[in-house]
């Protein structure tokens, strides 16, 4: 789900309305797929401009909001 980041006025790729207020959150741009040995590539195939959560990316989001 995407919601509106009110400091950087974009929308971002969340796991739900709830996640911009959480400590958490951490918003990025998506650099898409790493590979090691090869490095990124793109999810589509055109480059994105969209914005993820980069803690539920990397990590996943924490047990207690998902």
């Amino acid at each position: 789900m995407k919601v509106k980041d009110k400091e950087l006025k974009i929308q971002v790729d969340v796991c739900d309305k709830d996640c911009p207020n959480r400590p958490c959150y951490w918003a990025r741009s998506d650099s898409g797929v790493f590979t090691p040995g090869k490095g990124y590539k793109n999810r589509g195939s055109k480059p994105s401009n969209d914005y993820i959560c980069g803690t539920r990316a990397i990590h996943g989001c924490p047990d207690e909001y998902c």
